[in-house]
């Protein structure tokens, strides 16, 4: 009978709640997407960072002005005649200019050019002021003669320079240079403004001379690339 009453007896256990944290095969697949999603947004960070350093460097450099490319196109003599320790002669030269940068202009305030027989100026020009653009280029021809008898804009001619002049031409070529000093203006937006000189230079230009007559022209008929070095910056 005592055995009948304690098998009627229920038995109540109290059940515990499950937690995540208690079972690590649940806790494992939460943390490894946390951790994915934090590798992505290191990488998205990484690649953000490369690329405003990289729009950094590239504007840097091209804040920095850069000289004005020259190409020298072309040049012709006329009407060479050396007589009376004078030298007479039509010039015709043609050359281009070009701003190479992407966000300065630059504004020639001054340009005095010049032709020389090793390092003697034969004949000097000056051009008006003008403005090259972004990326913008410009075609000049610059026509000057020497014919005049008395030319106070023109320099005196040593007597062996002309000379030489006039052997050369006898015997077929002439070698001349151009130069240039330009006073120049580079403005960058409206936070920068750089002042600079500079020396454009168009050496060993060899003019061939037809026999018996005062024409020539450039032998390698050209285009040639100036070399522009800046003085003052």
């Amino acid at each position: 009978m005592g055995i009948s009453k304690t098998a009627q007896r229920s038995v109540t256990i109290q059940l515990l709640p499950v937690s995540s944290s208690s079972n690590p095969y649940i806790s494992q697949p939460i943390t490894s997407r946390w951790a994915s999603k934090l590798v992505l947004v290191h990488r998205v960070l990484l690649f953000a960072l490369g690329i405003v350093t990289l729009i950094c460097v590239i504007m840097a450099t091209s804040l920095v002005p850069q000289p004005p490319k020259i190409r020298l196109n072309s040049l012709f003599v006329s009407k060479l005649n050396i007589s009376r320790g004078m030298l007479g002669a039509n010039f015709d030269v043609t050359f281009t200019i070009e701003n190479p940068n992407l966000v300065s202009w630059v504004r020639f305030n001054r340009l005095d050019g010049s032709i020389s027989y090793k390092d003697n100026v034969v004949l000097t020009y000056s051009l008006e002021p003008f403005v090259l653009g972004l990326k913008q280029q410009r075609t000049m021809r610059v026509k000057i003669s020497t014919m005049a008898l008395e030319d106070d804009d023109q320099p005196v001619v040593e007597e062996w320079v002309l000379d030489e002049v006039k052997r050369q031409r006898e015997d077929g070529a002439v070698e001349l240079s151009m130069e240039m000093f330009a006073w120049a203006t580079y403005k960058t937006g409206w936070w920068g403004t750089q002042f600079v000189i500079m020396n454009p230079q168009c050496l060993d230009l060899r003019v061939g001379f037809l026999p018996k007559v005062g024409f020539g022209s450039w032998i390698s008929g050209g285009p040639m690339m100036c070399s522009v070095p800046v003085l003052i910056d």
